[in-house]
This record gives structure tokens, C-alpha cells and sequence, in this order.
């Protein structure tokens, strides 16, 4: 373990700041704060060691004021070897109540090796179920979904642009997604078909009964519960709760938070927990098998967790999509019975506006930049843009989405 001021190499040291108002009457010299810290009967504190249940600790005071004098501080700095960790821990826990039961102090942790000893030891634990997430998210959209996925031709443009020149093209989305996002791609539940889709459905049925695998799709599921749920016996929810619970604890190591025995523990134990269920997930990739749909469904599932500029244009663009299409259908340009598959054949659909005077050379163009863009941000997993650059595009896409709202008169 690493440590300041010379310590010992098993030795932790833990130190504290007390600001206090000098017109407050608590403790007004380093004598009488070392009388309050003993009006704990576990604490004897004698010369340069503070007693505790059976253990010595190093203990130093430096009492002072600040420059205008309206301030007096004591700095304390406990030191204690790790074999008496438990023990030690119980004393600064005492000391930083005793602290706070005057309100008007400031009390602030100037080093902390026991949340270090902790956080140290979970973090590894924390690293490698994060990337065990990352494999199986990984192997299923490359073994499901193919290696397109990860790398498709980028236009000769884009390669030319400056925006690519720093890009490490061997990283993809997933290696630059947020840990509690990982978990969205898995856990958070979604339809396949859009409402308004389903609003239609309904009012065309004549009959007082609808059979389930009519309205099957536009039922909200997670990717778990669509491709793990019947090889690993444990519910979405299950998984969901536990990962939001150890990101938690992954923030407070990263951000440099207190990190106590028991979080320690709760990290153990959360881990072991999830490590099993992934494992076998991972296990049962072989016998998943996806429509050419849910392939890209699942693609821009990926691309939306990348950032929320990111999902926000990628619902843009599928409401554009759904626009585009109800435009030609109400044109009578395509039937009004469409599979999803050729719902999706955009490029055919772009070609049609234009054919029939619905959109001017001007828009179709924004159009293909804009279907040029999500593709990149679908098919291609490195990141290619920016959160700034999509934001123009998004701003693009707005105006073209107002466009077709304005000709279907909504």
C-alpha cells in the first residue's frame, strides 16, 4: 500500500481538519480538545498514543488559526498498523462522531487509508465483472448480429474528414460505454413496434377478441428476457438491481469517497452474485439465434446507450422513418400493409419521395446525409462523431422531421 509522510509500509493513516469559529467556546486549546476526544471512555489518550480496546495508535495534534484569526483549526493525524484495521476503524468512527455533535464545526478528511485498503481490494472485483459484462454484450453481437457490426467500409468522405484522425478504430462502442449503461443494453425493456402502429391495429380489428401474437411485439421487453431468460434461470430485475447497486459503489471509489468494511463486503457479495448469471449467459451464446430485424434493432440498441445525444438522434431518426413511410402510404405510393423489413428498405422509400415531387433535390439530400449518418453510428462501433456533431445533425433532423409533420397536417 502506498503512504504519505514516510509511514511504515503495513502502517494506516487516517487525518482530520476541524475548523471552529474562535469565538466558539468548544475547545479552545489543543488540551482541552484532547479532553473532549476522552469523553469517550474507550479513547485514553497519553503523550504522542491514543489507547482503543486494547490497541496503540500514533497520535499528533497541531492546533492554529487562519490569517484573519476568525477561524482555529486542529489538524489531527492518526496512525495504526493494518493488522489492528477492524479495531482502528471503530476509533476514527468515534472521533468523527465525537467531531460532528458540535454542528457549527467543519470537519474534513484530509487522508483516509482505510476507505484506500477497501476501495483497493474492490475494485479489481468491480473491473472484472464490468468487462465479463462487456464480453458477453460483445461475443452476442458479434457471434448474433456479425461482424459488420463492428466493422463496416466507412465512406471514403468521412475517412477524409478531420474528425477521424485521433480515432483508435480498434475500439468500439462498448469500451467507451458508461458502466451503468452496459446494463441498459441488457436490462431495459423495449417494443419492436411503435404505438401508433399498434393504435391502428387495434382500430382496424372488427372482432371482440385479439389473439397474443398479434400484439406480441409492441409488448415492451428486455433484451434479456428476449435472448438469456430461457437459458439462465434468473429474471432481468434480478441482475438489474444488483448492477445499479455496484455502480454505486464503483462511484464511490472512483470519486474518491469514504469506502467502509462494509461496502467492501457488499462488493464481495454483489459480484459473486452476478458473476454466476453472466458466466452462463456467456455459456449459452450458441443457442441464441436472431431474425435479420432484431439484428438491427439490437445494433441500434448499441449505438443509442453510446451517449444520450446518441439516442436521442436514433429516435429521431426512427420517428423520421415511421414519417417517411405513413407519407407514402397516405400518398397510396406503398401499401398499407408493410412488413418490417420493408418498412426499413429506407433507400427505396428516399427514392420514392423524390420521384413523386413529395420532396425536393435540396431534402432528399439531407435526407441520405442524414440516413449516411446513423448508419456510421449503427454499423460502425467506433465513434466517429462527436456529441457536438451530432447535436448538428440533430438539429437537422429536427427540420426535417417538422417538414413531413407539416405535409401529413399533424
Amino acid at each position: 500500500m502506498l503512504h504519505a509522510y514516510g509511514a511504515k509500509e503495513n502502517d494506516l493513516k487516517v487525518e482530520y481538519l476541524v475548523i471552529i469559529d474562535s469565538e466558539s467556546t468548544f475547545c479552545r486549546n489543543a488540551q482541552s480538545f484532547k479532553s473532549f476526544l476522552q469523553s469517550d471512555s474507550e479513547i485514553n489518550i497519553s503523550g504522542t498514543k491514543i489507547k482503543f480496546r486494547g490497541i496503540s495508535v500514533d497520535y499528533e495534534l497541531q492546533e492554529g488559526e487562519n490569517t484573519n484569526k476568525n477561524h482555529k483549526f486542529f489538524h489531527i493525524k492518526l496512525v495504526c498498523d493494518e493488522k489492528d484495521l477492524a479495531d482502528f476503524s471503530d476509533l476514527c468512527r468515534s472521533i468523527k462522531k465525537l467531531l460532528h455533535m458540535n454542528s457549527k464545526n467543519s470537519v474534513q478528511t484530509l487522508w483516509d487509508d482505510i476507505s484506500f485498503y477497501y476501495s483497493s481490494r474492490s475494485y479489481p472485483m468491480i473491473y472484472e465483472i464490468e468487462n465479463l459484462m462487456r464480453k458477453l454484450i460483445t461475443k452476442f453481437m458479434l457471434t448474433t448480429v456479425g461482424l459488420g457490426w463492428t466493422k463496416e467500409t466507412v465512406p471514403e468522405e468521412l475517412k477524409r474528414s478531420s474528425r477521424t484522425e485521433n480515432i483508435d478504430t480498434n475500439i468500439n462502442y462498448l469500451y467507451e460505454t458508461d458502466f451503468i449503461q452496459l446494463s441498459n443494453f441488457l436490462f431495459d425493456e423495449y417494443r419492436t413496434l411503435d404505438i401508433a402502429a399498434l393504435i391502428k391495429k387495434i382500430s382496424e380489428i372488427e372482432t371482440d377478441s385479439v389473439r397474443v401474437d398479434e400484439i406480441h411485439d409492441f409488448i415492451p421487453r428486455s433484451n434479456w428476457e428476449r435472448y438469456f431468460r430461457s437459458n439462465v434461470d434468473c429474471e432481468g430485475s434480478y441482475l438489474k438491481v444488483r448492477w445499479e447497486k455496484l455502480y454505486k459503489l464503483r462511484c464511490k471509489i472512483a470519486h474518491n469517497n469514504t469506502f467502509t468494511k462494509p461496502d467492501y463486503e457488499q462488493t464481495e457479495k454483489l459480484v459473486e452474485e452476478v458473476r454466476s448469471k453472466l458466466i452462463t449467459a456467456i455459456q449459452s451464446l450458441d443457442k441464441i439465434t436472431i431474425s435479420d430485424d432484431e439484428k438491427e434493432d439490437l445494433a441500434e440498441i448499441v449505438a443509442s446507450n453510446a451517449s444520450v445525444v446518441f439516442g436521442s438522434f436514433i429516435q429521431k431518426w426512427k420517428m423520421l422513418e415511421s414519417l417517411i413511410v405513413e407519407l407514402l402510404v397516405a400518398q397510396k405510393i406503398l401499401p398499407a400493409e408493410l412488413s418490417k423489413r420493408e418498412k426499413l428498405m429506407l433507400y427505396k422509400n428516399q427514392e420514392a419521395l423524390i420521384k413523386n415531387g413529395l420532396i425536393d433535390s435540396k431534402m432528399y439530400k439531407e435526407i441520405k446525409t442524414l440516413n449516411k449518418v446513423r448508419n456510421i453510428m449503427v454499423h460502425e462501433t467506433e465513434q466517429y462523431f462527436s456529441d457536438s456533431e451530432i447535436m448538428v445533425f440533430s438539429r437537422d433532423i429536427d427540420r426535417v422531421i417538422e417538414f413531413f409533420v407539416e405535409r401529413l397536417g399533424m
